[in-house]
């Protein structure tokens, strides 16, 4: 997700537990965000590039679609997995390691893709308007950008770690805990403790990450791009699930290029 040559926190992480993905944080989408980012990437004539692919869950969809697209991340465990997922399917593996913060890309994207929160791992400002500068200039003309953000809900901070699953993990068990804190007034500290187990409930691995991210109501959201020169457009609830409501958990907003005939 970040710098390939200088690591961050948050790249070290998905390092870590990139084996883990798949069983962990690709589980825990309650929504078909997948089969929403396919069909918008479908409709679109044009190249579609992912911000933050990860270990390919959704850019290995779009590519099994016939979708011309390819996929950036930092992570260089995440990618690795990507690209041994994509060989057992017998699929392309267009990526590129790279910072979304400092966006090497050719323009001309008819769409570009910011999914499953990547936004709210900026931080800062300045991070924040230097995902969007890039993402703008990535975009062709009448291209557009598509993002998302968890609903912010009030933390429930608290002084232990509650155990959020156990789950099978090839022939062993995989367990996470949690915790979350305030990380000052706009950003929240997640901790996550993992252990591998074997079948008698033994530990036989240990892996405790942490990270910090900061939600975006929508105006916010809406406010920043803004400021990046983006036209906010079409707006999702859940992906398109549910209507704006207090309930929902996700909100995904459309934007051009503010400069861009018609706008």
């Amino acid at each position: 997700m970040f710098a390939a040559d200088v690591p961050t926190a948050v790249t070290t992480n998905y390092d870590r537990i990139a084996r883990f993905y798949d069983v962990d944080m690709a589980r825990n989408m309650p929504f078909d965000d997948v089969g929403f980012y396919r069909t918008l990437a479908a409709a679109t004539r044009g190249c579609v590039v992912e911000l933050g692919c990860g270990n390919g869950r959704i850019l290995l969809e779009l590519l099994a679609a016939g979708i011309d697209a390819i996929g950036v991340d930092a992570s260089g465990g995440m990618l690795a997995e990507l690209r041994q997922k994509a060989r057992a399917r017998g699929l392309p593996a267009p990526v590129a390691r790279m910072d979304v913060r400092t966006l090497a890309l050719r323009p001309g994207f008819a769409l570009v893709l910011c999914p499953y929160s990547l936004v709210t791992y900026m931080t800062t400002d300045a991070a924040v308007s230097a995902l969007l500068a890039g993402a703008r200039a990535a975009l062709a003309p009448g291209g557009r950008l598509v993002i998302d953000a968890f609903v912010p809900r009030a933390p429930s901070p608290t002084d232990e770690f509650t155990l959020d699953y156990r789950r099978p993990f090839g022939e062993h068990v995989l367990a996470r805990w949690k915790r979350v804190r305030p990380a000052g007034p706009a950003c929240n500290r997640i901790e996550r403790r993992y252990r591998v187990e074997d079948a008698a409930g033994r530990t036989l691995e240990c892996v405790d990450v942490e990270e910090e991210v900061r939600p975006f109501a929508p105006e916010a959201l809406r406010g920043q791009l803004r400021a990046a020169g983006l036209a906010p457009g079409r707006e999702w609830w859940d992906y398109g699930t549910a209507s704006h409501a207090p309930a929902a958990q996700f909100f995904t907003l459309e934007a051009s290029r503010a400069d861009a005939p018609g706008v």
